[in-house]
Parts: C-alpha cells; structure tokens; sequence
C-alpha cells in the first residue's frame, strides 16, 4: 500500500504531518532532506508522538563524561519524555520492550510516499 502524504516542501515545512495506514495514525518526519515515519502513539500511554519534540540524547560514555549525540535523530514522547530512534523506532531505555512501528518513505516526483 502506498499512500502520497503530500509535497516534499509542505512536508518539510511543517516538519511532521499525520496520515491514517490502515486506520492507524502515522506520522511523517522530515529531518533535513530525508523523511521518516512512525507510528504516531507512544507506546506506553498513547501520546501523539508528532506533538513531542526531535532532538539528541545524552549517548554512552566514559564515567563522568556527558556527551551529546544522535542530534535530529530522536523523538521524544511529549507526556513522559520517552525516547526513540527515528530511524529504527526501537526505545532508547528498552530496545528491546518497546519500540514505533516504522515506515519506509521515498520522494516521487517531489511527493512524499509512504509505503505501508
């Protein structure tokens, strides 16, 4: 199943855009020049992930050492601040628990596709 969510541009513009997959919200991300999609429910209480935030996350390190990583490549659930890869979906606390489903996105003649 494919479903066109829009212009490339718009999509880029608002940064996340929300489309039903088999009666299931989806959401769309653009990060850069690329396009992701996941499920658009939190696992652990059902928040709309799209109405979180895209960032970074502290990533391992040596003790007494922070450091930043993975910058655009997390979303975090806007309820409990749960985190996720965006590119693979799998939680950042339990991998292997709880994870979004996620969705393979390609640009067709300037329209973003999901393919479901």
């Amino acid at each position: 199943m494919e479903v066109r969510v829009g212009a490339a541009d718009d999509v880029r513009r608002e940064g996340c855009r929300v489309v039903q997959v088999h009666g299931h919200p989806v959401g769309v991300i653009s990060v850069g020049d690329e396009f992701f999609a996941v499920a658009d429910r939190c696992p652990h209480m059902g928040a709309a992930m799209c109405t979180g935030s895209l960032g970074g996350t502290f990533v391992p390190s040596d003790p007494q050492e922070l450091v930043y990583g993975m910058d655009e490549g997390v979303i975090r659930c806007p309820w409990h601040g749960w985190e996720f890869d965006l590119a693979t979906g799998r939680s950042l606390l339990e991998p292997r628990r709880y994870g979004l489903k996620t969705y393979r996105v390609t640009q067709d003649d300037g329209q973003v596709v999901l393919h479901a």
